[in-house]
C-alpha cells in the first residue's frame, strides 16, 4: 500500500511513463513499414538476403567469380519472391565502399530452371582481385549477400576442418579436449565383447582384435568395401597437391614429420591390416547386432566381424597397394610400413587368384543371416570384377610387375567404357590409376580419354546459359548427392590431367572449381554443406552452415545438435545433400521438392523404420566417402595454413 501511495504522489512521472509506453507501441507497429523494399519476401537476416548467393568462404584472387541472384518460383522458399535490379555492386565489407559494378545476366531468358524451381541471374566480378572482405549489393532492393573473402588461399582453414572430420570419426580411442576441443569423448567400442575381442559372426567364436579405423558414417560400424574409393580420394588429394596438407592440425600425430592427412590414412590402414586373416582374405565389416543411437562411449553392444569376401579383399588391395607407394618416403617416421602394406596387398591378391569367382557366391558376407546393422554390405552383380581390376591396377602401379598389368588389360572392359557413353567416377578409377603408370597401353588410354570427353562434352559450368544455372551440373540427385557433386568436379580435373581438348586446360580447372562454390553456399537454398563452420564452430566465415547431422554422437536435443545447442556438431562434416528419392512422403520438405531443393537441415529420430520414420539419414547423414570426395576436390584449390 505504501508503494502505491508514493506512486500517486508522482503524477508527472506516471504520465511520462505512459507516454513512453505509447511511443514504444507506435514504433513497433510501424516497424514492418520501415523495412527495405521486398524484405518480407527475400529472406533478410540482418540485411542479408538468402537470394543473393555467394561462396561464403570466398574466391581465390585469380579465379572466376560469379554471384547468383535467384527468384524462387517453386519449392520450399517460393514465398521469397525476388526481383533484382539490372546492376549489382561489390562492396568492401568494412567500409561499405563500392569497388565494382556489373551487369546481371539472366539464365536462359528468365526461364524457370526445373531442377531448382528458380529464375536465376549471374553477376561476374572476376575483375575484383584485391585481397579483402566483401559482400554483393543490389542497389535496387538495398539487399546484400553474406560476406566472403578474396585472397590467395581462402580454403586453407576449410580443408583443415574437412580433413579433421576423419579424426572425429576415429573408433576405439578417446577424443580428448586437447585435440577435439568442445567435441571430445572417452574411448569407444573397446569394452567386453567389442572390437578388441570381436567374435566371428558366423559362429560366435574366433575372437579377433579389429579395433581402430573410422566409424563409417552416422553409425559406428566399419565397412571394408567402402574404403576403396575413400582412401583413393584421400591419397589422390595428397599426391595432387602435397602443399595443401600440413603437420599442424592438432591431432595426436601432429608434429611427427608426416602430413596429418597421411597420419589419418594410416589410422584406417592399420585397422584394415587387422581385418586380414592368415590366408590373405579380408573380413568384410565390423558391426553391431542393433543400430545404436548412443554417444560413442555409451555404445556397449556386442560387436562382430563378418566373413571374408572377395570384394572386401579386393578393396583391401586397392587401399594397401596404393598406401605402400604413399608411405614409402616416410620410412623414418614409420619404419617398414610401406613394405608391410605391399606384402599384405600381395597376400590378399593371392587369395583372389585362388578364388577367381565371387566368394561367397551369394554375394553376402555372413550367409543368409542379415541381422547385423545397418547395411548388409552385400555385393551387387558385376562389382566384384570391377574391384578386382582396380586392385590389379594399384598393384601394377606400386610394383610395375607384368602379371598385374596383364590381368588388368585382359579384363575386356575397354570397349564397355565407350559403350556406356559416360565415365563412371567409381567404376573407372582403375583406368585413372592405370593411366598414371609408366608403360600404359596407348590404345587403352585413348579409349579412356574418349569416354571421359564424351561424358563432359555437353557440360560447361562456366557458360551462363548452360544446363545448370547454379553452375555445378550433375545428372541426378540421389542419396549422397554431395559425393556426386565432388566426383563431377574431379572428372573435370582428370580431363585436364589427361589433356582433353574440348575445353582449354584453364576451363577444365575452372569448371571443377564451380562445384566447390555449390558446397560453400552458392546453391538454391544457400546452405554451406559443411557442418558448423560459423561462429559457434571454427569461425571460418560461413554464415549459413548446416547444423544438424544424423549421427549417433550428435543426437537431437544434445549439446551437439543445432544452432541453438551449446556446441553444435563437430565442424567440417560433409552432409549427404539433396535427395530426389527421399522416401518419407509425409515429411515435406524435403519430399516433393525440386531436386536441388530436396534438402532439409534437421535430425529427428523415431524408433524403427516404419511409416512414422522421418529418415533424416537419407539427407543429413555424413559419410567418410562423401568426405573424402570433397577433400579430394578441395585439395586442388587450397594450400596448408
Amino acid at each position: 500500500m505504501r508503494s502505491l501511495q508514493q506512486l500517486y504522489k508522482r503524477p508527472r512521472r506516471v504520465l511520462w511513463l505512459f507516454c513512453l509506453l505509447l511511443l514504444l507501441a507506435l514504433c513497433l507497429s510501424l516497424l514492418p513499414q520501415l523495412q527495405p523494399a521486398h524484405s518480407n519476401h527475400a529472406g533478410l537476416n540482418n540485411g542479408v538476403s538468402e537470394q543473393i548467393l555467394v561462396d561464403q568462404f570466398g574466391w581465390r584472387s585469380q579465379s572466376t567469380k560469379v554471384a547468383l541472384f535467384a527468384n524462387p518460383r517453386e519449392g520450399q522458399n517460393a514465398f521469397r519472391r525476388y526481383d533484382p535490379g539490372q546492376i549489382f555492386e561489390v562492396h568492401q565489407a568494412d567500409s561499405d565502399k563500392t569497388v565494382y559494378q556489373g551487369q546481371l545476366i539472366p539464365w536462359q531468358q528468365n526461364a524457370i530452371d526445373p531442377s531448382s524451381g528458380d529464375q536465376v541471374w549471374s553477376g561476374d566480378f572476376s575483375a575484383v582481385e584485391t585481397p579483402g572482405n566483401y559482400y554483393i549489393y543490389d542497389p535496387k532492393t538495398h539487399q546484400r549477400s553474406h560476406r566472403f573473402e578474396i585472397q590467395a588461399n581462402p580454403y586453407g582453414p576449410v580443408l583443415t576442418a574437412a580433413v579433421k572430420a576423419f579424426y572425429y570419426q576415429r573408433c576405439g580411442t578417446a577424443i580428448p579436449s586437447e585435440f577435439g576441443g568442445n567435441w571430445s569423448h572417452p574411448p569407444c567400442h573397446i569394452g567386453r565383447h567389442q572390437d578388441r575381442l570381436a567374435a566371428r559372426y558366423s559362429n560366435g567364436k574366433e575372437a579377433r582384435d579389429v579395433h581402430g579405423g573410422w566409424h563409417d558414417a552416422g553409425d559406428y560400424n566399419k565397412y571394408l568395401p567402402f574404403t576403396a574409393k575413400t582412401l583413393w580420394n584421400l591419397m589422390d588429394a595428397y599426391e595432387a597437391n602435397p602443399s595443401a596438407f600440413g603437420d599442424n592440425s592438432n591431432i595426436p600425430e601432429s608434429g611427427n614429420g608426416v602430413p596429418d592427412l597421411l597420419d589419418e590414412i594410416k589410422w584406417e590402414l592399420d585397422w584394415m591390416l587387422r581385418m586380414q586373416l592368415d590366408n590373405g582374405a579380408v573380413a568384410n565389416r565390423v558391426a553391431n547386432q542393433v543400430l545404436e543411437d548412443h554417444y560413442p562411449q555409451d555404445d556397449h553392444g556386442r560387436r562382430y566381424y563378418t566373413e571374408p569376401t572377395t570384394w572386401g579383399t579386393a578393396a583391401f588391395v586397392v587401399g594397401t597397394a596404393n598406401g605402400s607407394r604413399i608411405f614409402e618416403p616416410f620410412e623414418a617416421a614409420y619404419p617398414g610400413y610401406s613394405d608391410r602394406l605391399l606384402a599384405a596387398a600381395e597376400q590378399a591378391w593371392q587369395f583372389l587368384e585362388q578364388h577367381p569367382e565371387r566368394f561367397p557366391v551369394d554375394g553376402k558376407d555372413h550367409g543368409h543371416k542379415e541381422k547385423l546393422s545397418p547395411a548388409s554390405q552385400a555385393n551387387e552383380e558385376g562389382e566384384d570384377p570391377i574391384l578386382r581390376q582396380w586392385a590389379a591396377a594399384e598393384l601394377y602401379r606400386a610394383t610395375q610387375a607384368e602379371p598385374y598389368r596383364t590381368y588388368f588389360e585382359n579384363q575386356g572392359r575397354q570397349e564397355a567404357l565407350l559403350a556406356e557413353d559416360w565415365f563412371d567416377p567409381y567404376k573407372n578409377l582403375a583406368y585413372i590409376t592405370y593411366a598414371r603408370t609408366p608403360g600404359a597401353n596407348p590404345d587403352t588410354l585413348a579409349t579412356l580419354k574418349a569416354s571421359l570427353e564424351e561424358t563432359l562434352r555437353p557440360i560447361n559450368n562456366l557458360d551462363n546459359q548452360g544446363q545448370d544455372p547454379y553452375r555445378a551440373y550433375i545428372d541426378h540427385y540421389h542419396w549422397g548427392s554431395n559425393q556426386s557433386k565432388a566426383n563431377w568436379g574431379l572428372m573435370f580435373l582428370l580431363g585436364q590431367e589427361l589433356g582433353l581438348t574440348n575445353l582449354s586446360p584453364a576451363d577444365y580447372q575452372g569448371n571443377a572449381e564451380e562445384y566447390l562454390h555449390y558446397f560453400h553456399g552458392r546453391n538454391p537454398l544457400g546452405w554451406v554443406y559443411l557442418s558448423n563452420m560459423g561462429e559457434k564452430g571454427i569461425n571460418a566465415g560461413a554464415e549459413k552452415s548446416v547444423m544438424h547431422l544424423y549421427h549417433g554422437w550428435f543426437p537431437p536435443k544434445s549439446p551437439y545438435d543445432g544452432e541453438k545447442s551449446r556446441y553444435g556438431p563437430a565442424p567440417g562434416f560433409v552432409t549427404g545433400g539433396p535427395n530426389q528419392y527421399y522416401s518419407a512422403k509425409h515429411v515435406s520438405p524435403p519430399y516433393g521438392e525440386p531436386v536441388q531443393k530436396a534438402f532439409k537441415d534437421w535430425n529427428i529420430v523415431t524408433k524403427g523404420l516404419g511409416s512414422k520414420s522421418q529418415a533424416p539419414w537419407e539427407i543429413t547423414e555424413p559419410a567418410i566417402y562423401y568426405q573424402a570426395a570433397y577433400v579430394n576436390l578441395l585439395s586442388y584449390f587450397a594450400k596448408a595454413q
